[in-house]
């Protein structure tokens, strides 16, 4: 479900969706849900978009609170949205409403990282692993994934 099988020898390092484009299917970056202070912990307090032409994983870019969404007009951010559901076959609005949160519309191109309002938990069942994640602004669905586990080769994991 989660693509190729990853080595259990390997560590995990929180959770990853890879987003594709709706229209073309064309990679467009990742969201990496994960813990900076105990990186192998099955909660998540940080998410940190990249793109495809984002520095790596391991880039040294600090963390910063989550903007206020008062202070951001709604045309300038990016809507993150987990679902209930893991179903890629059905249409976004039939796959429930897990939970939200915003980023900023240039970190689309740029990277970015935000501290969440509050912990995910990492987990099959009722974590968010395995549940479908779109990225919308209005009423259009930029991008679409499923979040899997995270496992990097430790000479990797710098988180």
């Amino acid at each position: 479900m989660c693509g190729e099988q990853t080595p259990s020898n390997l560590p995990r390092v929180g959770a990853r969706v890879d987003f594709y484009s709706s229209s073309t299917r064309q990679p467009l970056g990742n969201l990496l849900f994960h813990n900076p202070s105990a990186p192998s912990s099955s909660s998540a307090t940080h998410v940190r978009f990249s793109s495809p032409s984002s520095d790596s994983a391991c880039s040294s870019r600090s963390s910063s609170p989550a903007p206020s969404l008062a202070s951001a007009k709604q045309d300038d951010s990016v809507l993150v949205s987990i679902h209930v559901s893991g179903d890629m076959s059905k249409p976004i609005h039939e796959s429930g409403l897990l939970q939200q949160f915003s980023l900023p519309s240039t970190s689309r191109e740029e990277g970015y990282e935000i501290v969440l309002r509050e912990e995910l938990s990492l987990v099959v069942g009722i974590g968010i692993i395995g549940r479908r994640v779109s990225m919308s602004k209005g009423n259009e669905v930029l991008a679409d994934g499923i979040i899997g586990f995270n496992a990097l080769p430790a000479s990797m994991a710098c988180l």
